[in-house]
C-alpha cells in the first residue's frame, strides 16, 4: 500500500500510469470480496456487513466481525415427496449421501464465488458481495419422479423441495408469504434476514417458491440443528432453474408503524447508533420510551435510536418532546454526534427564548424549537429545550439541525431581520422569509447560545438555514433562493440576476469568536439550480448540492453548460486549504435523468460522499443494479462518491431492497465511516423493527430506512482506517505498512513502495 502523513491522500506510485494504478485499485476492490483458502474449506469477508464466511464443503457459517452471533445453512436432501399415504413416498437426498458427513462432488472457489457441485442435477452457490451473501441452487435438469402412471408418463408432482439445517444459535422465522426468513436471537431481535427470494426457469419466467419450517433426520450431526424448506413448485417450468435468495442485514421500521407517519423523513448516524425521524407519527407521548399506542397527537412526530453490537442491529429508544404538541412535526430534522442527538420540531409553537425556556405557552404559532437528548450507559434523557433568542411566530426555528461535540447548529429559514453577519440586530424583521441560525455550545451538561448568523448579503426571501451542517470549529449554512450570479468562491454578491440560484455560507470558530469565512457558488450558477437545498461538511471539505440543476451530464468533472435534463441535479465539492476555498469537484448521478432530483439529500464523512435522488425511477433493487429500467416512478436512488488522490469516482449505486414506485428513497441520507443511511419516507410496508416482512404495502407512507456498510476508501483490515494512511510496523524495520500486508507492501525489501513492487502487488491482488 501507498502510506501518507496523517491528513494525507493518496498519489499514484512512481513508475506507473494513473490508469495503472486504476485498474490496481479496482482489482483490489473486487478482491476484498474473494474467498481464499483455509484448514477444512474457504472463508470471505465482507467489509459492508461487517462479517466473515466460512464455507466447509457442506455448507455455511457467518460470523460478524465483533461476535456475538453465528448463522449458516446446509444441505441436508433434495428432492420431492411422493402422494401421501403412497407406499413409496420417501425423501431423494443428494447424491453424495444424507447427512452433515455427505460432501459435494466438487467444490469451486473464483474471486467472491463459491461452488457446489452436488451432482449432474444440482450445483450449489454463493456470491460475496456488497449486498450480503447471496445463496442460491442451480437445477440443471428435472428431477426425477418416483410415482408414475400407466404407460410411463409422469404423475402429478409433488413439489421440489430442499431440506436446510440451521447454523448457529439464531432462530428462522418465516414470513407469512413464505418470501423470506429473518433469523433472530434468543432474545428476538432479528439480527439476519434472509430475502429476495427469486425462481426463475431458462426462459426467464417466474417460478413458484416458498420457505416453510419443518423437521429432518434426527440422526444428523449439524451443531444446533433447525431446520427449514425451500419449496419450489416446478410443475411448469422450463429447465435449468435458479433459485436466489439473498441475506443482508439492516432494514429499520418504526417500532409503532403507521400509515403516513413519514419514518425516514430524516436519518443521521455516527459510528453505529442512527436516528430516524417520523415527523408525522402521532402519539401523544412524551420524553423517551413513552406509549406509542396512543395516536391522538397528529403529526407531532417521533425519532427512533438503533444500534449495531456485532453487526446486529436494534432499537434502543423512542423519543418524543418534552411538550408534544399537535403538528410540532417533531423528528422533521435529525442529528448525533456520539452520544448527542438534535432533533427540531420546526412547528412547534411556544414563545419561549433562549435554553429552558417555558415550553407550555403557545403563543408563537410555527415558531419552533429544537431539543437535545443524551446517552449514559446506554438510557437516553433530554437534556435541553433550545429555542431562538428572537422566537417569532412562522420562523420554523428547527427547520434544520447539525451537532458537532459541544456545538449544535440550527436554523430557522424564515426568520426576518435584516441584520447581516454575526450577531448583529435580531429585532429588525424588514427582511421576511431572509433566514438565520444559532450556534448554541455546551460546557459542563450546560447549554447557551454562542452566536446568531446572518448572511453576508442578508435578502427577503434567501431562506439562510434551509440546511446547515458544521464540523468542529467550521459552520456552513445555505441559502437555496439565494438570487447572485457570481460563480465559484467569493463572487460578488450584490447581483441578483439569477434568482433562487442559491449560495452557502462558510462560519469559522476561533477562540469562541465567529466570523465568515467564504461564500460559495456553483461554478454553473443558473436560475432556480437551488444551489444549497442540502449541505454537508467533515474537516476540510464541504459537499453543496442543487438538485434542481439542469445539465445532462453523468459522472464526475462532466459538461455543465448542457441543460437539458431539467432538475436532474448536481453536487460540488469544495475543500479548503491554508483557509482558502476552491471547489473541488462537480458531481452527477450515472444515470442522469429529468426530474431526478439527485441532490436533495447530501452527507459526507472524510473521503465519502453520498447522494440522494428520490425522484430517481429505476426498478432495481440492491447494489450497482440495472440503473436504466425507468419502470419504478418515484422509487429514489442514492449514489456513493469517494476521494483517492484528490480525485472523486462513483463507487456504488444504492437501491432499496424492496424497491417500489413512490418510495422515495434518497429522500434523506447520513454516512459515518464505512456506514450509510438512507431513508424512503414514502416506503409502503407495515413492519415493524428490523429485518421485518418488506412485501406488505398496507401501510401507505409509513416510511422505511436502509442501512449500508462496506463504503469509501478500501480498508483490508477492517479496523477502520483506509489503508492509504493505515500503518502498523511490519518485519522490515522503518517500513510502514497495512497491519495485514495487503494490497501493498515492500516486496523486493527495498524499504520503498513503488513501481519496482508492482509485479508482486499484482500476483497478490489477483492470488496467483
Amino acid at each position: 500500500m501507498i502510506v501518507l502523513p496523517a491528513g494525507g491522500t493518496e498519489r499514484v506510485p512512481e513508475g506507473l500510469s494513473a490508469s495503472d494504478w486504476s485498474s490496481i485499485r479496482a482489482a483490489y476492490e473486487a478482491n476484498r470480496h474473494a474467498a481464499f483458502p483455509v484448514e477444512g474449506g474457504w472463508q470471505t469477508r465482507n467489509p459492508g456487513q461487517q462479517w466473515r464466511t466460512r464455507f466447509d464443503g457442506r455448507g455455511f457459517e457467518t460470523t460478524p466481525n465483533g461476535g456475538g452471533w453465528s448463522w449458516g445453512l446446509a444441505l441436508l436432501n433434495y428432492g420431492r415427496e411422493c402422494a401421501e399415504g403412497d407406499p413409496s413416498r420417501k425423501s431423494l437426498p443428494a447424491a453424495a449421501g444424507e447427512g452433515a458427513g455427505s460432501l459435494p462432488v466438487c467444490v469451486r472457489a473464483d474471486g467472491g464465488r463459491i461452488e457446489y457441485e452436488w451432482d449432474d442435477t444440482l450445483t450449489e452457490w454463493y456470491v460475496n458481495d456488497q449486498r450480503g451473501l447471496e445463496h442460491g441452487y442451480t437445477v440443471h435438469r428435472r428431477p426425477d419422479s418416483y410415482h408414475t402412471r400407466e404407460g410411463g408418463n409422469p404423475a402429478w408432482e409433488r413439489p421440489l423441495q430442499f431440506t436446510l439445517a440451521v447454523r448457529g444459535g439464531l432462530r428462522p422465522q418465516v414470513s407469512g408469504d413464505g418470501r423470506s426468513v429473518t433469523f433472530v436471537s434468543n432474545a428476538g431481535a432479528a439480527v439476519v434476514i434472509y430475502n429476495s427470494l427469486t425462481v426463475i426457469d431458462a426462459a426467464g419466467a417466474p417460478v413458484p417458491g416458498w420457505f416453510e419450517l419443518g423437521a429432518v433426520n434426527p440422526k444428523s450431526q449439524i451443531p444446533n440443528p433447525r431446520f427449514l424448506r425451500l419449496v419450489v413448485d416446478d410443475s411448469n417450468a422450463t429447465y435449468p432453474v435458479t433459485i436466489d435468495p439473498i441475506a443482508q442485514q439492516a432494514y429499520l421500521k418504526a417500532s409503532n408503524t403507521g400509515a403516513l407517519d413519514e419514518f425516514g423523513w430524516s436519518v443521521a448516524v455516527s459510528g453505529d447508533t442512527v436516528l430516524v425521524g417520523a415527523p408525522a407519527e402521532d402519539s401523544s407521548a412524551t420524553g423517551v420510551n413513552g406509549n406509542q399506542a396512543d395516536n391522538s397527537a397528529t403529526d407531532s412526530g417521533a425519532v427512533y435510536v438503533f444500534v449495531r453490537s456485532g453487526g446486529a442491529w436494534s432499537q434502543q429508544a423512542y423519543l418524543k418532546a418534552s411538550n408534544t404538541g399537535t403538528n410540532d412535526r417533531f423528528g422533521y430534522s435529525v442529528a448525533v454526534s456520539g452520544d448527542t442527538a438534535v432533533i427540531g420540531a420546526f412547528l412547534e409553537d411556544s414563545s419561549a427564548t433562549g435554553v429552558g425556556g417555558n415550553q407550555a405557552n403557545n403563543g408563537a404559532s410555527n415558531s419552533g424549537a429544537a431539543y437535545v437528548f443524551v446517552r449514559a450507559g446506554g438510557v437516553w434523557s433530554q437534556q435541553a429545550y433550545l429555542k431562538a433568542s428572537n422566537t417569532g411566530a412562522g420562523d420554523n426555528f428547527g427547520v434544520s439541525v447539525s451537532v458537532s461535540d459541544d456545538t449544535a447548529v440550527v436554523a430557522a429559514y424564515l426568520e426576518a431581520s435584516s441584520a447581516t453577519g454575526v450577531n448583529g440586530n435580531q429585532t429588525d424583521n424588514s427582511a421576511p422569509e431572509s433566514g438565520a441560525a444559532y450556534v448554541f455550545i455546551r460546557s459542563a451538561g450546560v447549554w447557551s447560545q454562542q452566536a446568531y448568523l446572518k448572511a453576508s448579503n442578508t435578502g427577503a426571501g434567501d431562506w439562510f438555514g434551509v440546511s446547515v451542517a458544521v464540523s468542529g470549529d467550521t459552520v456552513v449554512v445555505a441559502a437555496p433562493a439565494e438570487d447572485s450570479s457570481a460563480t465559484g468562491v467569493n463572487g460578488n454578491q450584490i447581483d441578483n440576476s439569477a434568482p433562487e440560484s442559491g449560495a452557502v455560507y462558510v462560519f469559522i470558530r476561533s477562540a469562541g469568536v465567529w466570523n465568515q469565512q467564504a461564500y460559495l457558488k456553483a461554478s454553473n450558477t443558473a436560475a432556480s439550480d437551488w444551489f444549497g437545498v442540502s449541505v454537508a461538511v467533515s474537516g476540510d471539505t464541504v459537499v453543496v448540492a442543487a438538485p434542481l440543476e439542469d445539465s445532462s451530464a453523468t459522472g464526475v468533472n462532466g459538461n455543465q453548460t448542457d441543460n437539458s435534463a431539467i432538475d436532474s441535479g448536481a453536487a460540488y465539492v469544495f475543500v479548503r486549504s491554508g483557509g482558502a476555498w476552491s471547489q473541488q469537484a462537480y458531481l452527477k448521478a450515472s444515470n442522469t435523468g429529468l426530474d431526478d432530483w439527485f441532490g436533495r439529500s447530501i452527507a459526507v464523512s472524510g473521503d465519502t460522499a453520498v447522494v440522494g435522488a428520490y425522484q430517481e425511477d429505476s426498478s432495481t433493487t440492491d447494489v450497482n443494479g440495472n440503473q436504466a429500467d425507468n419502470s419504478a416512478t418515484y422509487s429514489g436512488a442514492a449514489y456513493v462518491f469517494v476521494r483517492s488522490g484528490g480525485a472523486w469516482s462513483q463507487q456504488a449505486y444504492l437501491k432499496a431492497s424492496n424497491t417500489g414506485s413512490g418510495d422515495l428513497f434518497g429522500y434523506s441520507v447520513a454516512v459515518s465511516g464505512d456506514t450509510a443511511v438512507v431513508g424512503a419516507w414514502g416506503e409502503d410496508s407495515n413492519a415493524t423493527g428490523v429485518n421485518g416482512n418488506q412485501a406488505d404495502n398496507n401501510a401507505d407512507a409509513a416510511g422505511a430506512a436502509y442501512v449500508f456498510n462496506g463504503l469509501g476508501p478500501p480498508d483490508a483490515d477492517g479496523d477502520g482506517i483506509p489503508d492509504a494512511i493505515d500503518v502498523c510496523p511490519n518485519n522490515t524495520p522503518g517500513l510502514p505498512v497495512d497491519c495485514d500486508g495487503r494490497p501493498l507492501r515492500d516486496c523486493n525489501g527495498d524499504c520503498l513502495v513503488d513501481g519496482a513492487d508492482i509485479q508482486c502487488i499484482v500476483v497478490e491482488l489477483l492470488g496467483q
